[in-house]
């Protein structure tokens, strides 16, 4: 692919992907938000010289963008969620060339824990996602459950994207409480159980993104732009398909489902 890129979107993510694509000699030949109008991405997908269309905007349209983008023959790079159901993604599926950022399976954390789990071993999983979310937050987007999915799809989602990345798929499940800023429960696979905990009440000074396995805290805080990798492959024709993404979305679903039941 070439270097041209064309964004949906200039929120608050929109300066760690412009970095990125500069990092790799990219440019930015098109840009179009919700100030342009509701429908204003679509003619500037169908017009841009840029082949590789960037969706930066709430979760609840990504599906919509990224099949359109598609369906008109360019490549796609969508921040996660891919979609908000997995449905959607199954349709997504279909197309060539579509991938979701998940930027913090290149984390130094990742590669490492990637490196060194093993299928024959058992692995004990204490998963603590503790951030600061602020009343701006709340009050945009983010905070409007039918636009983000919630607090797992739009944060928890990277952090059970990569528990399924290192372990595999889960086969039992329980969710222990769920609310709009917190969430606990239980997973377990084949040679692993995890105990996870995502708030966005933990003060600023107390945060922290950690996978305690087996006793070894891993932390998944990270002051570099890891959306540079993300770009470095996708240039490769690389990166995670609509099928890959697909594994957290129904897991979501799943843990959403048992909440309701219990």
């Amino acid at each position: 692919m070439n270097k041209k890129f064309a964004v949906i979107g200039k929120g608050f993510i929109y300066n760690l992907h412009q970095e990125a694509i500069a990092k790799i000699g990219g440019e930015i030949v098109d840009i179009v938000d919700e100030s342009n109008g509701p429908d204003a991405w679509k003619e500037m997908v169908k017009r841009t010289a840029a082949d590789c269309i960037v969706i930066l905007a709430p979760n609840h349209l990504h599906f919509e963008m990224a099949r359109f983008s598609a369906e008109c023959g360019k490549m796609v790079l969508c921040e996660k969620p891919l979609t908000l159901k997995s449905e959607e993604a199954k349709i997504l599926a279909k197309y060539p060339n579509i991938f979701t950022v998940y930027q913090l399976r290149y984390h130094p954390s990742a590669k490492k824990l990637k490196s060194e789990v093993k299928g024959n071993e058992n692995y004990q999983i204490e998963m603590n996602i503790s951030v600061h979310r602020d009343e701006d937050y709340w009050q945009s987007w983010k905070g409007r459950e039918e636009k983000s999915g919630g607090i797992i799809f739009n944060l928890g989602i990277h952090y059970f994207d990569l528990m399924l990345y290192f372990f595999g798929k889960a086969d039992e499940l329980q969710t222990k409480s769920l609310t709009y800023k917190t969430g606990e429960g239980k997973i377990s696979g084949k040679n692993y159980s995890c105990d996870w905990r995502i708030t966005t009440e933990a003060p600023k000074e107390n945060q922290c993104r950690i996978f305690k396995i087996n006793g070894v805290n891993y932390d998944f805080t990270s002051k570099e732009n890891l959306h540079f990798f993300v770009y470095q492959d996708l240039l490769e024709g690389k990166g995670v398909a609509p099928e890959e993404s697909m594994k957290s979305i129904e897991l979501i679903e799943k843990i959403y489902e048992n909440s309701k039941n219990n």
